[in-house]
């Protein structure tokens, strides 16, 4: 299974991976991961704060106040058992 082939919202925990947004120090904003899958922002915000709700994603605001996104523990097992 490719990337490709991968709906939008599997997509993107796959796409905080391969950037290795895996820590805090590693978080991305949510406009940066948009662009990379060519959606709105709009959408990955409400599934970045549905994967946090669920336990798979982690924010945190840095000093110019954006909010950024980075993968769990939980969050990284999700994307190792999608190409398994």
């Amino acid at each position: 299974m490719d990337e490709d082939s991968l709906q939008i919202s599997e997509r993107l925990l796959v796409i905080l991976h391969n950037l290795c947004a895996t820590n805090a120090g590693r978080a991305r904003k949510s406009d940066e991961l948009a662009r990379v899958l060519r959606v709105d922002r709009n959408e990955v915000d409400s599934l970045l704060n549905q994967y946090e709700s669920e336990g798979y994603a982690g924010s945190l605001t840095d000093d110019e106040g954006n909010k950024r996104y980075y993968l769990t523990g939980i969050g990284i097992i999700r994307v190792c058992s999608v190409f398994t």
